[in-house]
């Protein structure tokens, strides 16, 4: 038995190396502060706590460790727990491993005070929470082994473990939709570590995981500090493709907050198209399969379908190129970045609807999406152009359905669809509401003529 926890699970971002071809060190900082969020709610410090005693954990003092590199791509985990809970202090205990190799890269040790947040000074720590973080006492001088590694339940594989940054919350304080992809993008690299095909094999082949499809429900919001978990499995296996299913869940209350549908496949970068799975990865994959206990697939939208190209009256919403550091280690545009342009495309599509953010901070109302399906065309590199074009599919009593279009700005040709399902919302009680008459008037305007679905 050891009292370590999984902490934090994801991967190396390209951005995030720096002029030595490595994971600059304040990105290390930043897992470090992921894994403390979930180390304090395994030990009972989560939100509600929070709340309850208006109290947080800072940092006073920390000691960091490393013992090899991290590279754009690597795919990475941490375990912690606490080597000291007494008076006022916390003393963390962090690992950080290569998921992959399982090399250890990094220990910090950590040492916190209990923070009065009213008063913005150290008090003691209340009685349940320092018998909680008793609870998750390890030692700091134990072999540096992973010992925390979760299985798999009901088919699926623990595919991804982080907290929702400030930054990663919008004008309607809640979690982007672009950061929801961004986790089941990282989960579907994850997954297929798991089947045998991690990082090394893909450099060696020269393949990038490429989507190219995703249905993602959203069932809730997900507000800053909250600590987030997935999980993905296997709907079937083809020759050169895998039918995915993810669940993100808020870990606090084990509450799913969106699942996730996904088509993906291993994409040459010769662009000599898929590469066929490789037999072990396929037999791996279709054991997995066969343990999947998930919902059926959601059924199709019904009302107009999203048409295969631009049709008249859909108008441009967002227009750029690719920075570098929106790339993947590949070249290639990172999949969160579509869902970045869709959501940037949703705020001038509510502009159009005279549903301004200024006219919505006066009616004390927000958007949110119900559901994203995104079909990609064609991947992007670094430095391509790109615009948009939106219109409304169809107007509900309360939601409303609309589709994008990212096109070459060279070619003209679609890079990405996506259809949207959403709603306006009041801020105050967190709850959707029918559409205003003078968003529905401005929106019908919209309307693009197609034909309906069967």
């Amino acid at each position: 038995m050891t009292n370590f926890r999984e902490t934090y699970r994801g991967s190396v971002a390209a951005w995030e190396c720096d002029q030595y071809g490595h994971m600059n060190v304040q990105f290390y900082t930043g897992r470090v502060s992921d894994a403390a969020a979930t180390a304090m709610l395994a030990a009972g410090f989560g939100h509600e706590a929070l709340v309850k005693h208006k109290l947080g954990i800072v940092a006073v003092n920390a000691e960091t460790k490393f013992f090899s590199e991290l590279h754009a791509g690597d795919l990475i985990r941490m375990e912690s727990g606490v080597t000291l809970a007494e008076g006022r202090k916390v003393r963390f205990h962090h690992r950080l491993f290569n998921a992959e190799s399982g090399a250890l890269c990094m220990t910090a040790d950590v040492l916190g005070l209990c923070f009065d947040l009213a008063q913005r000074k150290s008090v003691p720590l209340p009685a349940d929470i320092a018998e909680g973080f008793k609870a998750i006492t390890v030692d700091g001088d134990a072999p540096h082994e992973q010992v925390a590694v979760p299985v798999a339940e009901d088919g699926c594989v623990p595919t991804g473990r982080s907290s929702v940054q400030a930054w990663e919350c919008d004008r309607m304080g809640h979690m982007n939709v672009q950061f929801y992809l961004a986790r089941f993008a990282e989960a579907e690299k994850q997954l297929l570590l798991a089947l045998g095909y991690g990082p090394t094999r893909r450099r060696a082949d020269a393949v990038a995981v490429r989507p190219l499809r995703h249905r993602i429900q959203f069932r809730r919001e997900n507000h800053e500090s909250a600590v987030l978990r997935v999980r993905s499995g296997i709907r079937s296996v083809e020759a050169d493709r895998l039918q995915l299913y993810h669940e993100l869940y808020e870990d606090e209350t084990n509450t799913l907050s969106a699942t996730c549908e996904a088509t993906l496949i291993l994409d040459r970068l010769d662009g000599a198209g898929p590469l066929a799975m490789p037999q072990d990865v396929r037999a791996a994959a279709e054991a997995l399969a066969v343990q999947l206990k998930a919902p059926p697939p959601p059924r199709p939208q019904t009302g107009p379908r999203a048409p295969a190209a631009p049709v008249e009256g859909m108008y441009e919403t967002c227009r750029g190129a690719v920075d570098r550091w929106e790339a993947e280690e590949t070249g290639r545009m990172a999949t969160r970045f579509y869902m970045a342009r869709f959501s940037e495309a949703a705020g001038n599509m509510l502009a159009g609807g005279d549903m301004t953010a200024e006219r919505m901070r006066e009616l004390g109302l927000g958007s949110a999406a119900l559901e994203y399906a995104i079909d990609y065309f064609r991947p992007l590199n670094i430095g391509d152009a790109y615009y948009a074009r939106t219109g409304i599919l169809e107007l509900r009593e309360k939601t409303w359905r609309f589709c994008h279009f990212l096109l070459d700005s060279h070619t003209q040709q679609p890079l990405a669809r996506a259809e949207i399902v959403a709603v306006l919302f009041d801020l105050k009680a967190r709850k959707s509401i029918p559409m205003p008459e003078l968003a529905r008037n401005a929106f019908a305007k919209r309307l693009i003529q197609l034909q309906p679905a069967q």
